[in-house]
């Protein structure tokens, strides 16, 4: 082999590692962009997921407080033993003194059966 012919093996072997190194670059790139994005997509989803359960959670929450609200609204307005309902206005019964209850306003306690109105 002359002078020439090895100059010119030697340009095509750079070459040849040139475009294999420049291939292999772009997919191994490919394949880091891939799973960035499949990490990216993992996180979003059990992000989500996270966040359906939260707000199922905080429903779930505020259901049982809207309950309790609700069970300690009825227990306060619950006449106590002594308390009758009689034509739609509480009334105290103390022996048989019977007494009109009224309100911070001075009117008289409405009710309904066994509970006050207000």
């Amino acid at each position: 082999m002359d002078g020439s012919s090895k100059i010119a093996l030697g340009i095509i072997g750079a070459a040849v590692v040139g475009v294999a190194g420049f291939v292999g670059y772009n997919e191994y790139s490919r394949q880091r962009d891939l799973r960035d994005l499949m990490d990216f997509v993992g996180g979003v989803q059990s992000s989500a997921q996270e966040m359906q359960q939260s707000a199922a959670m905080d429903a779930a929450q505020a259901s049982a407080r809207a309950a309790a609200r609700r069970d300690a609204l009825q227990r306060s307005r619950m006449l106590s033993p002594v308390e009758r309902c009689i034509a739609g206005t509480v009334v105290t019964v103390s022996g048989s003194t019977y007494t009109q209850a009224t309100g911070s306003d001075g009117r008289p306690v409405a009710c309904s059966g066994r509970y006050r109105l207000r």
